[in-house]
């Protein structure tokens, strides 16, 4: 101590701190400020954060308590909903299932045993809750005030869900005896928001259970589609339904022709691709309601029939079946059909339909009548083993007239009356119209080809 008490004494009075000790001594003191106020920051957000815990709890218990105060366990169903506390938003989110006798948790559309009772979850999550906190969650059963089944019937659970997997509400559902059974006293109630309607204390039978909706279809394009379900006694069984509301599609037939549209079949069928299978319409159409598929529809003009164990089936009309070839002396490439367009539940969208277009000449006032055929080796058509006929009308009147064809081999003939006797038109009377450039004419059958050069 006495030789520091020197040296201060040695110090001169003009003497201070140097600006490297004020540096440094300022660098500490923001290193500990910092620190002192990261914690203070921390502290209050987890403060803050207990208390929305508290809070997020009481909503939990809340909704929980009304769930209990339900009168009929039916009508609770899956929701979600946001109450303002303070500033923060919660978020509370109920989703129930059915216990069945075997303790099975199940939905409407799912399980065969008897319902026993309804479990109720509740999840409350809160915005600036911390990464390391968890949601609030609570659960009960609730139990109805008299037995769901006896021993002597059964229950029909009905399950309706939309294109996204989701509840479809407001469906009708009609529930009749087909064999054994008896009529119901009442049908089942709409659906709920959760796609859910059920037929209570059945009589055993087998049954038709059908839905129906205003602008409403199923995923295999049926507006009223039903299942057959079988009743036992003491259980349960579940008839499922994928239907929402339609979409529609305004059809453009023969869209990659320019200037004036040509004459279509009045019997043309549409062939509609999707990740759902194939639908093919039958009767030509301005507009098309169809499920709302959300990846959408390729329209193809022509009935198409898959290949099978039984049969070739007629894949001409598809553009995707035609393979890459050489025709005419032009590398052509392999064909593809037009890009998928999709139309929202209620919601509309132009969609093209692209097609062959011959020219037709003939001397008179006839009818006109065109025939599948099979295509000139040459023509490297993948065929149609199926026989297709599309008539015209009278069309071919004193000149010549251009008319539109699914992609394919075809014979086209004339007749004085729709249903006379055809004469088939030959190959100087006909013309290939627009630049499909591998279609041909061989003999008297035209092959009309959707493939472009590559």
């Amino acid at each position: 101590m006495a030789s520091i008490r020197k040296l201060m004494m040695n110090r001169s009075s003009d003497e201070g701190m140097s600006i490297i000790e004020v540096l440094v001594a300022l660098m500490i003191f923001t290193v500990i400020a910092l620190g002192v106020g990261y914690s203070s920051i921390s502290i209050l957000r987890m403060t803050e954060d207990i208390r929305s815990r508290q809070v997020a709890t009481n909503l939990a218990t809340s909704e929980l308590d009304l769930a209990r105060a339900a009168e009929d366990p039916f009508t609770i169903v899956n929701g979600t909903r946001t109450a303002v506390v303070s500033g923060t938003t919660f978020t509370v989110t109920r989703s129930t299932s059915w216990v069945e006798t075997s303790g099975a948790d199940v939905a409407c559309g799912t399980g065969t045993g008897t319902l026993q009772a309804k479990r109720v979850n509740v999840t409350v999550t809160w915005n600036g809750k911390l990464n390391t906190t968890q949601p609030v969650r609570s659960d009960t059963l609730i139990s109805p005030d008299t037995r769901i089944n006896d021993p002597s019937l059964g229950t029909i659970r009905v399950s309706v869900l939309n294109v996204t997997g989701t509840g479809s509400a407001g469906v009708t559902v009609t529930v009749t005896p087909t064999t054994g059974g008896a009529v119901l006293t009442e049908q089942p109630a709409a659906t709920n928001s959760d796609g859910c309607s059920f037929a209570l204390k059945v009589t055993p039978g087998t049954y038709r259970v059908s839905i129906a909706r205003t602008d409403s279809i199923d995923s295999v394009q049926v507006v009223n589609p039903s299942s057959s379900v079988v009743v036992t006694a003491g259980g349960s069984v579940a008839a499922q339904f994928q239907y929402d509301y339609a979409g529609k599609f305004n059809l453009t037939y023969a869209s990659n022709i320019a200037g004036a549209t040509p004459k279509l079949p009045d019997n043309l069928d549409t062939s509609y691709f999707s990740t759902y299978g194939t639908y093919v319409d039958s009767g030509r159409k301005s507009q098309i309601s169809l499920h709302p598929v959300t990846s959408g529809y390729s329209g193809v003009a022509g009935k198409y029939i898959a290949p099978s164990q039984s049969g070739a089936g007629c894949v001409s009309v598809d553009p995707a079946a035609w393979s890459a070839a050489t025709v005419n002396n032009v590398n052509l490439a392999a064909g593809v059909r037009t890009e998928p367009v999709a139309a929202a539940p209620q919601g509309q969208i132009g969609m093209n339909i692209p097609m062959g277009v011959v020219s037709v000449k003939n001397n008179g006032i006839a009818y006109l009548t065109a025939v599948s055929a099979t295509a000139p080796a040459s023509a490297a058509d993948p065929g149609c083993a199926t026989a297709m006929t599309y008539t015209f009308g009278q069309v071919l009147i004193n000149g010549s007239v251009n008319v539109a064809l699914p992609y394919g081999s075809w014979n086209l003939y004339s007749s004085s009356t729709q249903t006379g006797a055809r004469t088939q038109i030959t190959s100087s009377n006909l013309g290939i119209v627009g630049s499909l450039v591998g279609s041909i004419l061989g003999g008297n059958v035209v092959t009309l080809d959707p493939r472009l050069p590559r």
